[in-house]
């Protein structure tokens, strides 16, 4: 079911250029397997050199022959895309300034349509649920504390947030967009959104959730355009420094930019020089200090069924990968597996927001839905705990998994102090006859 959900999604996405790409492609030019956004790359500057003056030099020497597109942070990543014309490839590929030039590929949500409700009483009670629990019901309790995720901002990088919705509370707002548009017109977004925060189906109900619109209505997006994304997410905490929580439901191809970009935001903290992770062992005293947190990240592991060492971002080891399980307490059939997945959260027949009405909702399956599950967790962890660095926080979650009978780590919102409520034939921030319940499948 996914396979041609997801094929569909590719299939009809139209992407610019309909050139072939040059046959003698630098040796320095990684190449992406998979769909690519023609013509377009995204070129990583040596970090000992001048990323403004290699622009320059190539907007004078190439002229329309090359568009820069996205200018990223250079502390966050000393990076540019651009479109570049296949005759003046060679020419980019040859400055010494560059350290690689990689194909722009093109990424897409991890979800499949599916028909019912459930997850949030798994990860808020020790054990899996009872022999023959429906799936389709909304039988389940929720514990939970009504400060969770208090004073913490959830970014959701995705196909936007329907910020209307009635499960957001108000605390849903757009923050930016890659791709022009800034409505969710695709709803895997506002359903993730739902999940992580929202205030009848979402994990943390006092956090913040904020839009980040890479992919589009189609559900897919350019790595340049992801990538732009979490460079935006990267400004804003670095400018307000509210502990954040980035949550990534898509994935591709193995793709390097976009690994070293999702690794890097991980040791990144307001103010701080940017050190990867294997870098601070060796410091000390105000640097060590400088990079004590920085900002939290969940990937899904992906749809394919497969070790999630061949998706990217999920084999990034410095975020926390995450593969779904269904109400069975068993790996779900979709999901990837393997060492690089860190913990698995419901993902099968997952309620949530959606778009077209501000109290719509929608089940749908994949590890997507699992993602938010767990970046919900993050945020009632911090708020509990404070904004620990990520491997700390990382450990923290890991260390209070419930662990199924095959072994699987589950996801666990804390223990205390917390408020039960029933959601039994509830909805969205309505009751029965006025919800608007979409449960179609693709």
């Amino acid at each position: 079911m996914f396979a041609s959900f997801a094929l569909s999604l590719l299939t009809s996405i139209l992407v610019r250029g309909v050139q072939a790409a040059p046959t003698n492609i630098p040796s320095n030019v990684q190449p992406i397997q998979g769909p690519i956004n023609h013509d377009s790359y995204i070129v990583k500057v040596l970090d000992t050199a001048d990323k403004a003056v290699v622009i320059d030099n190539l907007q004078r020497n190439l002229n329309t022959l090359f568009t820069l597109v996205h200018n990223y942070d250079s502390e966050f990543f000393n990076a540019f895309s651009a479109i570049v014309d296949p005759s003046a490839l060679n020419t980019v590929a040859s400055d010494p300034n560059i350290e690689y030039i990689s194909e722009d590929g093109i990424l897409r949500t991890t979800a499949t349509q599916s028909t019912a409700p459930w997850g949030l009483q798994r990860i808020s009670h020790k054990g899996a649920l009872p022999a023959n629990s429906n799936p389709k019901s909304l039988t389940y309790t929720y514990d939970y504390s009504p400060s969770a995720g208090q004073g913490v901002n959830v970014y959701i990088v995705d196909t936007g947030i329907n910020t209307n919705h009635v499960n957001f509370d108000g605390r849903a707002s757009f923050g930016y967009s890659a791709v022009g548009a800034t409505e969710d017109g695709n709803g895997h977004g506002t359903h993730c959104a739902g999940t992580a925060v929202g205030s009848l189906y979402g994990v943390a109900r006092s956090a913040r959730v904020i839009a980040v619109k890479v992919l589009s209505d189609e559900g897919t997006g350019s790595t340049s355009n992801i990538i732009a994304g979490i460079d935006w997410v990267v400004g804003q905490y670095r400018q307000n420094g509210v502990p954040a929580v980035m949550s990534m439901s898509l994935g591709g191809a193995p793709n390097v930019p976009l690994d070293r970009a999702v690794d890097n935001v991980c040791v990144f903290h307001p103010g701080a020089v940017l050190k990867r992770k294997h870098e601070m062992v060796a410091d000390t005293g105000s640097s060590l200090q400088a990079v004590k947190a920085g900002v939290h990240v969940t990937v899904a592991a992906g749809n394919d069924g497969r070790d999630a060492a061949l998706t990217s971002p999920a084999h990034v080891p410095s975020v926390i990968t995450v593969g779904a399980t269904t109400i069975a307490d068993v790996r779900a059939s979709f999901s990837n597996y393997g060492a690089l997945v860190d913990i698995y959260a419901p993902g099968q027949n997952v309620t949530s927001s959606w778009i077209g009405s501000a109290k719509v909702t929608k089940n749908i399956s994949g590890t997507s839905m699992a993602t938010p599950h767990v970046a919900g967790v993050l945020a009632c962890l911090i708020s509990q705990h404070g904004n620990l660095p990520p491997d700390q926080l990382r450990n923290l979650l890991l260390s209070s998994a419930d662990h199924t009978k095959s072994g699987l780590p589950i996801a666990q919102v804390p223990a205390a102090p917390r408020t039960a409520i029933d959601i039994s034939g509830a909805t969205d921030g309505a009751t029965n006859s006025e919800a608007e319940v979409a449960e179609t499948t693709e």
